[in-house]
């Protein structure tokens, strides 16, 4: 039974038994309007990423089973930073703000208690209420380029 409000955590001791939460999270954001998840890859991604014990997923729904908050939580071993815990991807339902600062004071304890000295995360809006809520800083800036497909002319 799960409790409304209340969060989970999915590792590699208990993912195989949350396949159904899995799903969940790819059915609630694959519709997601500012980023949508293929369903197909995040399983795949998450699933190796839990069976090597590289990632843990915090969870929360309300009291109809849906989805309110998620954190994919991936742990990195820098060879100069030390341990990392690197938020690589979260999403909040708006209406449930203090459950994303319960589940971020549960991601503090977690690289407390792994050992790790940082709490790291990209993201690509919401810097300043991220710093204002969660107190992080920048602290490195993420540069990309989109790779176009070679289009052959047979």
């Amino acid at each position: 039974m799960i409790e409304p409000n209340t969060i989970y955590i999915i590792n590699k001791s208990n993912f195989a038994n949350q396949a159904s939460v899995l799903v969940k999270i790819c059915m609630t954001l694959k519709s997601a309007k500012r980023e949508p998840i293929d369903p197909n890859i995040f399983i795949d991604y998450v699933t190796k990423a839990l069976a090597t014990n590289r990632c843990v997923i915090y969870v929360s729904f309300n009291e109809k089973v849906e989805l309110i908050a998620c954190a994919v939580i991936l742990l990195n071993e820098n060879p100069v930073k030390g341990k990392i815990v690197f938020i690589e991807w979260a999403w909040t339902n708006a209406k449930f703000t203090d459950i994303g600062k319960k589940m971020f004071e549960k991601i503090e304890e977690f690289a407390r208690a792994w050992g790790a000295k940082k709490i790291a995360a990209s993201m690509t809006r919401g810097f300043k209420a991220v710093n204002k809520i969660y107190g992080l800083k920048e602290e490195y800036r993420v540069m990309s380029k989109d790779i176009k497909e070679v289009v052959k002319n047979d």
